[in-house]
């Protein structure tokens, strides 16, 4: 009788301590819960008219969900570089969620450098969805963190295409004839897809200076890195085919309309006939329409850079040394009359190499496009697979020669892994769309994917 009085009062005391415990907890949670709300409403809020104006390496901010950094201490030792920098004043949520591992964003930046939150903060893409995140995990266990910026293929094409750069131009400026020629406009469109592609995205190598190198060959067509880094990693990637914030959409508009929301004039009925034309002076445009690039600013946060005025003169001097290297050399040698056909000629077929791998990867009618009016609820991730397409995966020629831009769709969702490994992730990220109900479109060719882009042109 007395073992079991005492087990009752026993029981009795393990009770109330168990009560007392569950009573510590509650009072726990509420104390972090007073607090969370005490910081919450001492946060500061920053209106993006302020944010905007702090876009230099020495007063940097920028903004992930919601969140506003002084990051101007982080940029000399940000692992990335000064990649940072063509975000600055702007939202880098995108950048922030697809260049760094899972365990990097599921912990978030590093709560020392914010300063606020944004005033009234409308995301543009929802980041609630578990598409992006379980593809994400599944592709990072699939392929190690060395081996996403590295691959000994990479290194090898570039080497040959490099070499291969500087005969033609030799043979260009010596030697000129319609082979020379052709050679040069050739090679110069595949220093563009497979290694500037690359060093702009930040994902030639581990090495931050060698990938700085193979991003600054596009300096060497001509264009700066700069600009591309700016209008493309930020201006498209971050908003694929978003009618408002899409950089592509402005640069060809009103020569040529790409999006249906786009006003229709009379003469774009014939945009699929003179839309050789147009791509033939792709990279003219671009040689000096990126002044227009370098001035460009947006109210929209996720297209804004710093450009510094030795920048733009360093801009200047690049195109000086191209229009030496491509006219005022040859023309010395045989005069600008007999130049003039062939330089034509080299700035079609390079332009020609060059814009039709990436035309047909946005602009199809396959591709799905996107305005302000039904972005909000649409995952990032689902986006990035929607409205971009492939063509001829699995293909060992056109994977070498397009630079891997017929994995788009993987490009998309990992932008800072080199295209030699994206064939490694593929069956994975199409394994995963068809679990989550998204289309995953490939077409079976190069020239399927061209007869789609008329389509879209008509």
């Amino acid at each position: 009788m007395c073992i079991r009085d005492r087990e009752n009062t026993d029981d009795k005391s393990q009770k109330v301590s168990q009560k007392q415990d569950q009573q510590h907890i509650e009072e726990y949670f509420d104390y972090l819960k007073s607090k969370n709300l005490e910081k919450k409403s001492k946060t500061k809020l920053y209106s993006w008219a302020e944010i905007v104006k702090h876009d230099r390496p020495d007063d940097c901010w920028i903004v992930i969900h919601g969140k506003v950094y002084d990051v101007t201490k982080f940029v000399p030792i940000h692992p990335g570089g000064s990649l940072i920098m063509d975000g600055a004043g702007g939202d880098c949520t995108s950048m922030f969620e697809s260049y760094h591992p899972l365990y990097i964003t599921k912990k978030g930046a590093s709560e020392q450098y914010q300063i606020g939150e944004v005033r009234d903060y409308s995301p543009f893409y929802s980041w609630d969805g578990q598409f992006y995140q379980t593809v994400k995990s599944r592709v990072e266990k699939a392929l190690p963190m060395n081996k996403r910026r590295y691959s000994n293929v990479l290194f090898a094409k570039c080497a040959i295409i490099l070499t291969l750069y500087f005969i033609s131009l030799y043979l260009y400026m010596t030697k000129l004839n319609i082979w020379s020629t052709l050679f040069y406009g050739l090679v110069c469109s595949q220093v563009g897809v497979n290694i500037m592609h690359d060093g702009n995205h930040g994902a030639f190598t581990n090495n931050k200076v060698i990938t700085w190198i193979a991003g600054a060959t596009l300096d060497l067509l001509g264009s700066t890195s700069v600009v591309y880094k700016r209008s493309h990693n930020f201006g498209h990637h971050g908003c694929v085919n978003h009618f408002e914030l899409d950089r592509s959409f402005d640069t060809t508009y009103p020569t040529l309309r790409m999006s249906k929301l786009q006003k229709r004039y009379f003469y774009h009925k014939y945009q699929h006939f003179y839309i050789w034309i147009i791509y033939s002076f792709v990279n003219l445009a671009d040689l000096f329409g990126t002044f227009d690039e370098l001035a460009w600013m947006s109210n929209y946060p996720t297209r804004r850079g710093y450009v510094s005025k030795s920048v733009f003169w360093t801009h200047v001097m690049i195109k000086i040394m191209w229009l030496s290297q491509s006219m005022l050399v040859p023309s010395y040698f045989f005069g600008w009359y007999y130049v003039f056909p062939y330089w034509f000629v080299y700035m079609s077929v390079f332009s020609l190499g060059y814009s039709w791998f990436f035309a047909v990867n946005h602009w199809t009618d396959e591709a799905g496009q996107v305005d302000n009016s039904n972005i909000s609820k649409t995952n990032w991730g689902a986006l990035q697979v929607e409205n971009s397409t492939n063509f001829a995966v699995g293909s060992f020629f056109w994977t070498n020669l397009s630079g891997g831009l017929n994995y788009q769709i993987e490009h998309h969702l990992f932008p800072a892994f080199c295209h030699t490994r994206l064939p490694e992730i593929s069956q994975i990220v199409q394994d995963t769309c068809k679990e989550f109900g998204l289309r995953y479109f490939n077409f079976p060719s190069f020239f399927k994917a061209v007869k789609s882009h008329y389509k879209l042109l008509k």
